[in-house]
């Protein structure tokens, strides 16, 4: 089952084009922190196309922080050398060179966009990622000597954090804070504790989250309960 597709979602022929990206990173630095996870899933008009997830080796000048490492699960040996008799193996978690993953990441963007078109470019969406997820991927393209990431993504992003902190500014006051999971939860969105933190399953939520704002925005309804929230939009 394709846990990006909900039941009954319709599939438009469409032409706009949406890659979802989540990062786990060594830290908050774009400048001195690096990648160590990349995931998402490339949508062309309503449809999922594919999905990606990578386990990525930082590059050998980036910053590596414990406490970040230790949000994301990952152990620093986990990011050793594959010839370094240290490096320690998890089932399912394979680092690859950032110049692999960056290889790939192309290789997949190139099957939906031509870089040298200026009118064929992805909307990247993400939560929080006009100030996190797309600061760092910019800079993993310029680590891997590829200064023209504009040519793949519209500037600005979409950042689905931004649509709700607009629709849920009446009722700001009930939310604690304004995490994914935390807004997640508020929409009526089952969130699994275990797995936060996982690009992943935070990209499946972040996708969750940017359909039902669309369908508010759309048909200019009122944002589900969790209490009486009132008219969010007047058409």
């Amino acid at each position: 089952m394709d846990p990006f597709r909900r039941k009954g979602e319709n599939v438009a022929e469409q032409t706009q084009k949406f890659v979802f990206i989540d990062v786990e990173t060594t830290g908050t630095n774009p400048e001195s922190h690096g990648i160590v996870q990349i995931s998402g899933c490339v949508q062309v008009g309503d449809e999922v196309r594919e999905t990606f997830d990578h386990f990525v080796r930082p590059f050998p000048q980036d910053r590596i922080d414990d406490q970040a490492l230790k949000v994301c699960g990952i152990d620093r040996r986990q990011l050793l050398p594959k010839d370094d008799p240290a490096l320690l193996h998890v089932p399912g978690k394979e680092f690859l060179e950032p110049q692999e993953v960056f290889s790939l990441l192309r290789e997949m963007l190139t099957r939906y966009v031509s870089p040298y078109e200026k009118k064929d470019k992805f909307q990247f969406v993400g939560y929080n990622a006009h100030s996190f997820d797309m600061p760092f991927v910019r800079r993993f393209w310029e680590k891997n000597n590829d200064r023209y990431f504009g040519s793949w993504f519209w500037y600005p992003c979409l950042d689905v954090m931004l649509v709700w902190a607009q629709i849920l500014q009446p009722v700001r006051e009930q939310l604690p804070n304004f995490r994914l999971a935390t807004v997640a939860r508020h929409c009526g969105i089952e969130v699994d504790d275990t797995r936060l933190h996982d690009s992943m399953y935070d990209i499946e939520l972040t996708r969750a989250l940017w359909l039902e704002a669309r369908r508010i925005i759309e048909q200019g309804r009122s944002v589900p309960p969790p209490g009486t929230q009132g008219e969010l939009f007047d058409f």
